[in-house]
Order: C-alpha cells, then sequence, then structure tokens
C-alpha cells in the first residue's frame, strides 16, 4: 500500500509541474484605426517620381592619358536630342581646350591695420582662367543618351591624338606652314623690287651729280646789292652785256632793286 501511494503523489506532482510550466495566452494589443479620407474630386495629378540613371564608369572615372592621346568627358542636357548632343560634344572639347592652352592669372590684395586693441584686416583675391587655342583632329569614341520622357540626357567622351596619330592637325599643320612661306616668299620678291627700284634710284643720282662735277662752273663773282631790307644777291650771269646793262641801271639815281620767286 505504501508503494502505490507514493507513485500516485509522483504522478499527481508531475502533472502539477507541467500545468505550471505552460506559457500564458497574450491578449494583442488594440491597432489605431486609420482613417484615409476620399480623394479630391479636383485634385491635381500626382507627379511620377523620375528615376536617376547612373552615369556612364568612363564619366566618372576617366580613360588614362597616354603620350599618344588625351581623353575629356562631357555631359548636356535638352529638350532637343542633337542639341544634348552637340552641348556634351562641346564641352568635352572645351576641357581638351583648357588643358592644353590655359592660363591662370591669380592678383592677390592683403591689407592689415592695428588702431588700439582693434585689428582689421582686408583680403582680395581675384583668379582669372584663360584658354586659347585651336583644336583639330578631336574623335568622340562613346556616348551614352537617356530619355525621361520630357529631356534628354547625353554622357560624351572625346579622344584627342597626339602628335603624328592627329593626322588631321598634321595637314592643317603643314597647310598653315605653305601659306606662310608663299608669303614670306612673296614679300621678299617685293624687297627685291624695292631694292633694285632703290639701286637704280641712286645709280641715276650718282650719274647726275658726276655730270653735274664735269659741266663748266660759272666763274662769275656774285653781285650783292645793299637795301633797306638788307643785302640782295643778284643773279650769277655769264652774259657781259646783261651785267653791263644792270651796273649802268644801279649807278642811275632813284634806282629800285627787286626780287620776285616765281614757282
Amino acid at each position: 500500500m505504501f508503494i502505490k501511494r507514493v507513485s500516485i503523489l509522483a504522478v499527481a506532482a508531475s502533472l502539477v509541474a507541467c500545468a505550471s510550466t505552460q506559457p500564458q495566452a497574450q491578449v494583442p494589443a488594440p491597432q489605431p484605426v486609420v482613417v484615409t479620407p476620399p480623394p479630391h474630386p479636383y485634385a491635381l495629378p500626382q507627379a511620377q517620381a523620375r528615376a536617376v540613371d547612373p552615369a556612364p564608369a568612363w564619366f566618372t572615372n576617366l580613360p588614362p592619358d597616354t603620350a599618344d592621346m588625351m581623353f575629356a568627358a562631357g555631359v548636356a542636357s535638352s529638350t532637343d536630342e542633337q542639341m544634348a548632343y552637340d552641348k556634351a560634344r562641346m564641352t568635352a572639347e572645351r576641357k581638351l581646350v583648357e588643358t592644353m592652352y590655359s592660363r591662370v592669372q591669380t592678383q592677390t590684395k592683403s591689407y592689415r591695420a592695428d588702431r588700439g586693441e582693434a585689428m582689421i584686416e582686408n583680403y582680395e583675391q581675384v583668379t582669372r582662367k584663360n584658354a586659347r587655342g585651336e583644336l583639330s583632329g578631336a574623335q568622340r569614341v562613346d556616348s551614352r543618351a537617356t530619355f525621361d520622357g520630357r529631356v534628354y540626357k547625353v554622357y560624351v567622351l572625346v579622344r584627342l591624338p597626339l602628335g603624328a596619330n592627329n593626322t588631321l592637325q598634321t595637314r592643317r599643320d603643314q597647310t598653315r606652314l605653305q601659306r606662310e612661306a608663299d608669303i614670306r616668299g612673296r614679300a621678299a620678291e617685293r624687297d627685291m623690287d624695292k631694292n633694285e627700284a632703290a639701286e637704280r634710284t641712286e645709280q641715276r643720282e650718282n650719274d647726275a651729280n658726276l655730270e653735274r662735277s664735269l659741266a663748266p662752273q660759272s666763274r662769275v663773282a656774285p653781285v650783292t646789292v645793299p637795301t633797306s631790307e638788307g643785302n640782295i644777291k643778284l643773279l650769277d650771269v655769264d652774259n657781259a652785256e646783261y651785267r653791263q646793262k644792270r651796273a649802268e641801271a644801279l649807278e642811275k639815281p632813284g634806282a629800285v632793286v627787286g626780287q620776285t620767286v616765281v614757282r
């Protein structure tokens, strides 16, 4: 009897223990009720969110430049696709020109003054960047266009061959050198003609001087007559008869001597 009573008590205790370990049922918390108002009958249409396409890898990370070529990229937007292409390419070409021919000038002004415990300081800096040059032979090697329903967005990658690889620039340089050579040749011909004309003029003057030096010179002394306005030098002539008549006229009382220049 003792053994049965103990086993009954053990079974009863195990049942009580199992009942005590069961989880209690949790009551769910009340959820708030969200009341959605009805749509307005004349509401504006909702703008659709635009998907932003990522830029191509060659735009964010340009291909490395080499001794034979250099790269530049540009991006532009427009409602016209061709205009977007043109603007993007122009931006890339502008970057190439700035890389090759840019000139940066900086002007700095600094002023500082102490007035007792107060200090006044003024600092100004102006930076100017200019780029002027010719660009020939640029090539579009890659491009990408997106359209969101209203605007075209275009990415363009431009390559510029350098040195002998730029055949277009080489031909333009040769044409320019040929044109400069022609201009210099014509200028040299004009200088030669001018020198020859100057030599001919100088030779004629030398011949004329030689002829004058070989011609017989007048041996008559000049005649000077005093007047109220100063001495007047009469004509130096070799005609003896004219000189005699002139001398007789000057000896007469009340003789008047005048001088007139006829051109």
